[in-house]
């Protein structure tokens, strides 16, 4: 439906075209993965700004994009699910769902190591720094490694549980319990 081959390989990206959220790092890290990974790069959220767009082409990009515009739910899982990898080279989030939602579907995640990134991403994600274009490459690399990629998922799935809706409930009646034993 999505007009994607489910055996292709891919990188994603969710998210918008706001600056923090660094898409160009995606666009240049993949060109100095070339030899190694030629699959393409998925964006879904809003279609890609112009100058995003101009970027690829100067990069010879252009062929390997896909963006997938106002994806649903379901959308996302499977995006998630066929994922070489989850790349967020955000440089500022308050939190960072895409992260918890890559690594409940089973994707390797690739992150930033800024901000509330690291704490949210636990031990299940590669982190970068976001303008690290080199080390991100590195890092798409590293999720090729099977030993690697299996152990990300592994311990991605783990991290993802710290935020099922059971154990936010539980850390909200924690708290409230530690409120009402202060007063």
């Amino acid at each position: 439906r999505l007009g994607i081959d489910p055996l292709s390989d891919y990188v994603l990206h969710v998210g918008s075209n706001l600056a923090r959220k660094n898409k160009e790092a995606i666009l240049h890290a993949v060109v100095l993965t070339r030899g190694s990974f030629e699959g393409k790069i998925i964006f879904a959220g809003p279609a890609l700004s112009a100058e995003l767009k101009d970027l690829a082409k100067q990069l010879g990009l252009t062929r390997r994009l896909v963006e997938v515009i106002k994806p649903t739910n379901e959308d996302l899982e499977a995006l998630y699910g066929g994922a070489r990898a989850f790349l967020f080279p955000s440089r500022w989030e308050g939190f960072g769902w895409p992260i918890i939602e890559a690594q409940a579907c089973g994707c390797p995640v690739v992150c930033g190591d800024q901000s509330a990134l690291p704490e949210v991403a636990g031990d299940g994600a590669i982190l970068c720094p976001p303008d690290d274009h080199e080390g991100l490459a590195q890092a798409i690399q590293k999720v090729f490694d099977r030993d690697i990629r299996t152990g990300l998922i592994k311990r991605g799935f783990l991290n993802a549980a710290r935020f099922s809706a059971e154990s936010m409930v539980q850390g909200y009646l924690d708290a409230y319990g530690m409120i009402r034993g202060g007063n």
